[in-house]
């Protein structure tokens, strides 16, 4: 039997999905405030972006479904 470790295994790989999975987060919260017209200036865009909490992340798209401003994002 082999005890061999696989690359996409590795703490490295498993690194490299989460943070792809949080910018795709991101992202997505992003795009569904910009197509109901809420206005994101740039220090709140940076702090979307650079949020590693996929859950956090998923908190605040589920919430972007309904704010009005990206004041109410982070109540």
């Amino acid at each position: 039997m082999s005890t061999k470790t696989y690359r996409y295994q590795s703490e490295y790989a498993q690194q490299l999905r989460a943070e792809g999975e949080a910018r795709g987060e991101a992202r997505s919260v992003l795009k569904v405030l910009r197509q109901r017209g809420v206005h994101v200036p740039d220090p709140v865009r940076e702090r979307i972006t650079g949020c590693t909490d996929v859950n956090l992340l998923d908190e605040w798209l589920i919430r972007s479904l309904k704010v009005t401003s990206v004041e109410e994002l982070f109540d």
